[in-house]
């Protein structure tokens, strides 16, 4: 018999922080891509009294998901972030903003190639709090990189 414990069970949004990504990242993952898990690393656990349930994934799921061990996602101080609207569609760890500028310029640059928009990139903060860092791309995409916190 296993112990569950030894499992290090945990909700989406408790895996999603402890691998320094987004809140939501994980329920997102699963939403739009759910072959991307590890068949057995992820569970609805429901209530009777609620219409939802919780859903959980194990530490092994979240290592396959993201190919790293929490260790490794949280050695990086900084984020490159490719988002749609409200979606997080990619997260990249980058170890210093430098590194984290020059890929989001790729990103960035490879993105308006396919999309063939004549715009210019124009790279500014996204925000108020001037914290995140990139490019609007018409069609709705963002791509920016902000520090780890």
């Amino acid at each position: 018999m296993q112990d569950i414990r030894e499992l290090g069970l945990m909700t989406f949004s408790q895996a999603s922080e402890r691998w320094g990504k987004e809140r939501s990242y994980v329920q997102q993952q699963y939403n739009k891509y759910p072959k991307k898990f590890l068949v057995g690393t992820v569970d609805l656990l429901k209530s009777e009294k609620k219409d939802r349930g919780t859903y959980v994934i194990t530490r092994q799921g979240m290592e396959y998901l993201t190919s790293k061990t929490e260790e490794e996602a949280n050695r990086a101080l900084w984020i490159v972030i490719v988002q749609h609207g409200t979606n997080i569609i990619d997260e990249h760890a980058c170890s210093s903003e430098g590194e984290a500028e020059e890929l989001v310029k790729k990103i960035a640059i490879s993105k308006v190639q396919a999309s063939s928009a004549a715009e210019t990139i124009h790279w500014n903060y996204l925000d108020q709090q001037k914290k995140n860092y990139g490019v609007k791309i018409p069609g709705g995409l963002m791509v920016y990189y902000k520090k780890k916190t």
